[in-house]
C-alpha cells in the first residue's frame, strides 16, 4: 500500500486543520451560544488527536504515529468508542440546550467508563496483559478468551449508544419543531432536519472505525480520515449558522419543555384558565387589529414575546392564543400576513422588484419568500402572481 502510505500524512494535516480551525471559528461565534461551544470542545478534542499524529510523524515516533494496528487493538477500541461517545453529546446540546451539565455528562460516560474499566479489572483478577492479535486468524484462535471476546463486548456497547442518538432526535423532533412554529415567525436557521444528515455522518464514521478495529491497514486509515473530515465540514458549517428557539439554559431543570413552561405562573390555577378562554376572542380580535394597523410582521425579527407588548401573557398563554383563537401556529399566522402584504405589493407596488418584496414584507431572504409563496399559491410564483396582476 505504498500510495497509501504517502497520502496519509496529508490527510492527517487537513483533518486537524479542518478541526481545529473549525472549533476557532466556533469559539469566536459562539460566545453566547452553548452548542457552538460543545462543538468547539469536540472538534478540538478531535484535533488533538490529530496534532500528536503529526508530532509522530515529525518525530519518527511509532508509538504516536501509527499506520496500522493490531485487530481490536485495545488502545484503538477504547479511544475509539470515548471519541464517538463525545459526537453524541452535540445533538443532545442542539435540541435540549441547557440540560448537559458535568454531573449529567458524567452519568452519561458511566456505562461506557464501566464496561471498560471491568475489563482491566478482568485482566488484574487472571493475571493477564491485553493480547496484541496482528490478524483475524489470531483473533479466532483466541475469541473464547475474556482478553478477546469481552472487547466485543465493548464495541456492541456504542452501538447502543448510537441507538440512544437516533433515539434521542426522533423523539425530541416534533416538539422542537412546534416549539420555533409557535415561538418565531422566522425560523430558516431554526430546522434540524440535517440532524439527521448528522447521525448518519456518525454511522460512517463508526462504520470506518469497526473496519479499522478488524483490519487495521493503511487503507482503513485513509477511509476513516476522509469520513471524519466530510463529517466535520458540514457539521462545521449547520453549526456556524444554526439558530437555536430555545432560550439559553431553558433545560437546566428537565427534559420536558411542558414542565418548564408551566413553572413561571405556579399561582395561576383554574380561575386564570377559565377567564384566559372567556377572553380569547377579545385576545384575538386585538391581535388582528394589532397585526393591520402596525404590521409588526414586517420586522424580520418579530417573535412571540413581542406580542407581550400588546397582551399581558407569558409564552405560554401568548401561543394558545394563536393555536386555540386563529387555529394555526404563531409562525403559521405571521407568514399568511406577509403573504398578504406581498400580493397587495406585487399588484400594486410595480416599480419595486421582485427580489425586494419579501424583504419589505418580513422575510429573511428571497430563497424564504419564494418558497413560502409558492406553497401558499399551489406553484404560483411571486414573477407570475405580479404578470397576472398586470394582465388583470
Amino acid at each position: 500500500m505504498p500510495d497509501y502510505v504517502h497520502i496519509l500524512p496529508i490527510l492527517i494535516t487537513m483533518a486537524a486543520v479542518i478541526c481545529l480551525g473549525g472549533a476557532s471559528l466556533l469559539f469566536l461565534r459562539g460566545r453566547n451560544n452553548r452548542s457552538r461551544r460543545l462543538l468547539a470542545c469536540i472538534m478540538s478534542a478531535w484535533g488533538l488527536v490529530y496534532v500528536v499524529r503529526i508530532v509522530g510523524m515529525l518525530l519518527g515516533n511509532q508509538d504516536l504515529n501509527f499506520t496500522s494496528t493490531g485487530v481490536t487493538a485495545i488502545f484503538v477500541l477504547v479511544t475509539g468508542n470515548l471519541y464517538l461517545i463525545t459526537l453524541l453529546l452535540y445533538p443532545l446540546e442542539i435540541v435540549r440546550p441547557g440540560w448537559l451539565n458535568l454531573k449529567r455528562t458524567i452519568l452519561l460516560l458511566l456505562p461506557y467508563a464501566t464496561i471498560t474499566l471491568f475489563y482491566y479489572f478482568g485482566l488484574y483478577l487472571l493475571g493477564q496483559k491485553p493480547l496484541s492479535l496482528h490478524d483475524m486468524g489470531q483473533f479466532m484462535e483466541h475469541i473464547g478468551e475474556f482478553n478477546v471476546w469481552y472487547r466485543l463486548l465493548m464495541l456492541l456497547s456504542i452501538i447502543a449508544y448510537l441507538v440512544l442518538l437516533f433515539r434521542l432526535i426522533w423523539h425530541y423532533k416534533g416538539f422542537y419543531s412546534q416549539w420555533y412554529r409557535n415561538n418565531y415567525s422566522d425560523n430558516e436557521n431554526m430546522n434540524i432536519s440535517w440532524l439527521r444528515q448528522y447521525g448518519i455522518g456518525v454511522m460512517l464514521i463508526g462504520a470506518a472505525y469497526f473496519w479499522l478495529l478488524f483490519d487495521g491497514d493503511t487503507h482503513c486509515l485513509v477511509v476513516h480520515n476522509l469520513t471524519v473530515q466530510c463529517f466535520f465540514s458540514y457539521t462545521l458549517y449547520k453549526g456556524l449558522f444554526h439558530d437555536n428557539p430555545y432560550p439559553e439554559h431553558f433545560f437546566s431543570h428537565t427534559l420536558d419543555e411542558r414542565l418548564q413552561c408551566r413553572r413561571p405562573n405556579p399561582g395561576w390555577g383554574g380561575e386564570f384558565e377559565s377567564a384566559f378562554l372567556k377572553k380569547l376572542p377579545a385576545y384575538r380580535e386585538k391581535i388582528a387589529n394589532w397585526m393591520i394597523k402596525d404590521k409588526p410582521y414586517l420586522n424580520p425579527n418579530f417573535k412571540l414575546m413581542n406580542v407581550s407588548d400588546i397582551l399581558p401573557l407569558n409564552r405560554t398563554y401568548l401561543s394558545r392564543v394563536f393555536n386555540e383563537g386563529f387555529g394555526e401556529s404563531f409562525s403559521d399566522v405571521v407568514r399568511n400576513y406577509r403573504i398578504r402584504e406581498a400580493e397587495w405589493m406585487l399588484a400594486n407596488r410595480m416599480d419595486i422588484p421582485v427580489g425586494q418584496v419579501g424583504e419589505l414584507c418580513g422575510f429573511s431572504s428571497p430563497s424564504t419568500f419564494h418558497r413560502a409563496f409558492v406553497q401558499s399559491h399551489d406553484g404560483l410564483t411571486p414573477n407570475r402572481f405580479r404578470k397576472q396582476a398586470g394582465a388583470e
